[in-house]
């Protein structure tokens, strides 16, 4: 017997507006940057491949920061609209019925 490595699917890095990562919330851990700052990096279970995928960044350290892990999600890229930082918007999935 051996162990053998997990594969994930890598680091959701959108290159195009309306790109979307639809999944669950699975886990989140902080990492430090390069200058010394925490950020927080989002694995998140993509619905239909079953793949872990990693996400990162401000705008979804805030959206996604106050989530429970297990919680449904859709994210999608909304480009850098001040060529600085990647805007993202964010759904959640509620089992709620519909009025």
């Amino acid at each position: 017997m051996a162990y053998s490595e997990v594969e994930t699917g890598g680091v959701w890095k959108p290159e195009v507006v309306g790109e979307k990562l639809e999944g669950v919330l699975k886990t989140r851990k902080t990492a430090m940057g390069r200058n010394g700052e925490a950020y927080t990096i989002f694995t998140i279970t993509e619905e239909g491949t079953g793949e872990d995928r990693l996400a990162s960044g401000a705008v979804l350290d805030s959206k996604l920061g106050s989530l429970e892990d297990g919680v449904k999600v859709l994210l999608t890229y909304k480009g850098k609209p001040k060529g600085t930082y990647r805007d993202y918007s964010v759904g959640v999935w509620d089992d709620a019925p519909q009025v």
